[in-house]
């Protein structure tokens, strides 16, 4: 079977004050790809949020939230079980107010080393060292 990352950004456009990315989010049954501008302000809350995570081995959930105008985006972080599989819960909200809005609430799960490995290219993103992130894979 082919490895799937289940968390994937892709810097699409940027000028000095944000970023144009499109940020899929796929779990088994459902992908969610949410294109829109951020900050890289944003982008460092949720490194922050990991590592908040990690400092804590995953014994309290930790939430990161985008809410660019259009858009809310909530990862909560928490533990699924006591060998380490860490459960994100995902919630996705598109308000275009053309007919077309979107309300997507799903999980997906995944491993501490793997949050390791997403803070590692997220901080690598925001240095413009790479310009796309493809991490989480399933345990």
């Amino acid at each position: 079977m082919a490895m799937v990352e289940q968390f994937k950004m892709r810097r699409v456009w940027e000028d000095a004050l944000e970023m144009n990315v499109a940020l899929t989010l796929k779990a088994k049954w459902c992908k969610v790809t949410v294109d829109e501008y951020v900050t890289a302000s944003d982008i460092e809350a949720l490194v922050s949020t990991l590592s908040a995570f990690n400092a804590r081995n995953g014994k309290s959930p930790q939430t990161w939230r985008l809410n660019v105008p259009l858009v809310h985006v909530s990862l909560t972080f928490e533990l699924a079980n006591a060998r380490g599989t860490v459960q994100i819960n995902a919630v996705v909200e598109q308000m275009k107010g053309d007919g077309g809005d979107m309300n997507a609430s799903f999980l997906f799960e995944t491993t501490m080393g793997q949050l390791d490995d997403l803070s590692a290219q997220l901080k690598r993103f925001i240095r413009r060292e790479i310009d796309h992130v493809d991490s989480l894979r399933p345990e």
